[in-house]
């Protein structure tokens, strides 16, 4: 099944049990993955489905809070008017029904898929090889896969976006080499390997990531690893430069 839209809830036929097939469905495979430890790209999009449908949520009760139905007589017991039934009323009540069930559903993946996350960030070791130059804003990290004697090596640039009425960084990367460690090549050699291959650095700064339990390569420790890299030196940038 592929990814879930964006607009799932709003777009097609709004019916309850046409919008369960599909989220039961993606959260099948969500679970999956999950089962493998596999987070990305799942996690993110699960993090803006729930922003999503709390805010249409939101946007719901507002819209019923608002809503001028037709009066059609008076509840005179109880002082209360009574209102015409509408089509926009079971429009609604079919998006609230949609919204109440799908709500725990999608809350519980997510936990499900922080834990994981908080797991494998535990489980990562970050430290860099050789003397860090001053300048950090370009170089390579490595990923150093648990019990593995393939180590993968990324380039990086990290530098400053703008955008409309604010600026924000962004973190690029790519995969450069992968190097065999081996007792004659330890993982801390592999700098000089890498400045050998690209000499336009003759000092990069080489951060090291080192997985202490199995985690799937692209699906996990990598995006974990560029954020972790990316917050390191996102601090460094906000700190004042040295007089």
């Amino acid at each position: 099944m592929a990814s879930l839209s964006e607009n799932w809830i709003t777009e097609h036929l709004m019916d309850f049990e046409y919008k369960k097939y599909v989220l039961l469905g993606y959260l099948k495979q969500v679970k999956e993955h999950f089962g493998e430890q596999k987070l990305y790209p799942d996690l993110s999009e699960l993090i803006t489905h729930y922003k999503n449908l709390i805010q249409l949520k939101n946007n719901a009760t507002a819209l019923e809070n608002n809503f001028k139905k037709p009066i059609k007589g008076i509840d005179f017991e109880s002082l209360k008017f009574i209102y015409e039934n509408t089509n926009e009323d079971d429009s609604l009540n079919e998006l609230k029904q949609i919204i109440e069930y799908s709500e725990p559903l999608l809350a519980n993946e997510l936990s499900n898929g922080k834990t994981i996350f908080d797991f494998a960030e535990q489980n990562i070791i970050v430290d860099h090889i050789g003397i860090m130059p001053i300048y950090k804003n370009e170089g390579y990290f490595l990923l150093y896969p648990y019990q593995s004697k393939t180590v993968f090596a990324y380039n990086y640039s990290f530098s400053k976006v703008t955008l409309p009425q604010q600026e924000v960084y962004g973190l690029n990367s790519s995969h450069f080499s992968s190097y065999t460690i081996s007792l004659s090549k330890p993982v801390d050699k592999i700098k000089q390997e890498i400045i050998h291959d690209n000499p336009l650095l003759p000092n990069p700064a080489v951060y090291l990531f080192k997985a202490k339990a199995p985690l799937p390569n692209d699906e996990t420790f990598l995006p974990i690893a560029k954020r972790i890299l990316y917050k390191s030196l996102l601090k460094n940038n906000d700190q004042p430069p040295v007089k």
